[in-house]
């Protein structure tokens, strides 16, 4: 018999079918939060590059670098956060990152030329890189299967939201500043994330999954009845998911290496998982990073370019709380459909009307479904991995999707835009969404209701109660 897999089997099913108690709530909070800092330092570059077209007179080549330099930054980043995530924990990844961007964002207000300010905001990038996957890998160990998505639609639509903030602020600066100086107004305010240490180091726990891997029972332990007495729910020590058993089993002996995310079945389910993201992303970065200069076009003054790009984003924050709620009772892969299919639509009625109140409808449907399936689509990747392999298989798929859309797309883009125009532009996404969704409603696994343990293994259920009856001793739980 092998009593430690009980042990972890069982203070993991004790946690999953936990309610949101006080401590769960702040958990979420502080992932918020960080998502918060990461979203202002990310935000930041759209209302910038407008306001120093005005100011240095960038011309495309240099619109595009900018725009790329902290994407250029995240991909670098991402692989060895991955890295470090599963061998030093998730905590110490967010930590760090936060402490990295910070800092570099606040040197990005003292740039004197161009090159200066893109170099800083490529290294601010990879603190960028190794935060922005880890609230969806925190919250998919942490939280239980039943309320998996909508913990991420919540934080994601904070998240989301929050990228109001760096419009706002620069919608002030432009008010309060003069030109030479309102642009550099958002760096300086970059620097606020840092007081985030103070409470995430005091209160932010390691995610038990993590620790359990790492043999470190004791603290889980502490943290499961910490919750169960929130809760009132009593100390079980006989609870356990066959399943989920199973799968501990089988993976306590095997090591983990990346390369095993390069052979079956992880390479395809990454590269699905990963082909969605790739066109959530696409439609992000353009109107993240181009859409005042896009409105600007249409007819917008900057200040209410800014400002519409800023509510389109708060808009999506509500997308993502619905779309945790529905993805959570009717399935990932059906509701990550619907709102591509959606997205694209608002993206062709962007393309096609003139009429600014139209241009509006079209962008807050574009932001609600487009910008709001992020929480599905970053839970549905981390789903797709078994503990041992997720850290390195969420940052290997988002530095994949982040490659091909906040650095191929956003670079291409100015020069798009000089030769088709706008509208054409729109009408390009509606078609790589429809194309980019199409695995996952063909090929895509449903993960919705089962532990992430039971999501992440690459055995079938039929295959895991097989393995159950293998497990020594399995017969007297």
């Amino acid at each position: 018999m092998q009593p430690e897999l009980y042990r972890d089997e069982n203070l993991l099913a004790r946690l999953d079918r936990m309610p949101m108690t006080r401590t769960a709530f702040w958990i979420v909070a502080l992932l918020s939060l960080v998502w918060i800092a990461e979203a202002f330092d990310i935000g930041i570059v759209g209302p910038v590059v407008t306001l120093l077209n005005g100011v240095w007179h960038l011309s495309k080549a240099q619109q595009g670098l900018l725009g790329v330099s902290s994407t250029i930054g995240i991909v670098i980043g991402l692989i060895p956060s991955g890295i470090i995530a599963d061998k030093l924990g998730r905590r110490t990844v967010v930590l760090g990152g936060i402490a990295c961007f910070s800092v570099l964002t606040v040197l990005g207000a003292f740039a004197a030329n161009f090159w200066f300010l893109f170099i800083i905001r490529l290294l601010a990038g990879i603190g960028e890189g190794a935060i922005f996957p880890m609230p969806y890998l925190f919250l998919a160990e942490f939280v239980r299967a039943k309320r998996r998505a909508v913990s991420v639609g919540y934080s994601n639509g904070v998240l989301t939201a929050a990228y109001l903030i760096p419009s706002l602020s620069a919608v002030w600066a432009i008010h309060a500043f003069p030109a030479a100086v309102s642009w550099r107004i958002p760096f300086v305010l970059g620097g606020l994330p840092l007081v985030l240490l103070i409470p995430l180091a005091l209160w932010l726990p390691e995610s038990p999954r993590f620790l359990l891997k790492h043999g470190r029972r004791d603290e889980v332990r502490q943290l499961v009845e910490k919750l169960e007495r929130q809760a009132n729910l009593p100390h079980d020590p006989t609870l356990i998911n066959r399943r989920a058993l199973a799968v501990i089993h089988q993976g306590a002996v095997r090591k983990p290496s990346l390369r095993s995310l390069l052979r079956a079945p992880y390479l395809s389910r990454g590269v699905i998982a990963a082909a969605q993201l790739t066109g959530a992303l696409i439609l992000f970065y353009i109107l993240l990073v181009f859409g005042p200069t896009i409105l600007m076009e249409r007819g917008f003054g900057s200040g209410n370019a800014i400002l519409f790009t800023g509510a389109m984003m708060g808009t999506a924050g509500a997308g993502s709380i619905v779309q945790g709620y529905l993805a959570d009772r009717y399935g990932r892969k059906w509701i990550l459909t619907v709102y591509f299919f959606l997205a694209s639509i608002g993206c062709i009625m962007f393309g096609l009307f003139t009429n600014a109140a139209l241009v509006i409808v079209a962008g807050l449907l574009t932001s609600f479904f487009g910008l709001g399936v992020f929480p599905v689509s970053k839970l549905y990747l981390a789903e797709q991995f078994p503990t041992r392999l997720r850290g390195g298989g969420v940052y290997f798929g988002e530095m994949t999707a982040r490659i091909l859309s906040g650095v191929v797309t956003i670079y291409s883009l100015p020069f798009l835009l000089q030769l088709w125009g706008n509208r054409v532009i729109f009408e390009a996404i509606a078609i790589a969404l429809l194309v980019l969704a199409l695995p996952v409603v063909l090929w895509g696994r449903e993960t919705a209701r089962i532990s992430v343990e039971e999501a992440g293994t690459d055995m079938s259920f039929a295959e895991l109660d097989s393995e159950f009856e293998s497990v020594p001793g399995a017969k007297l739980v």
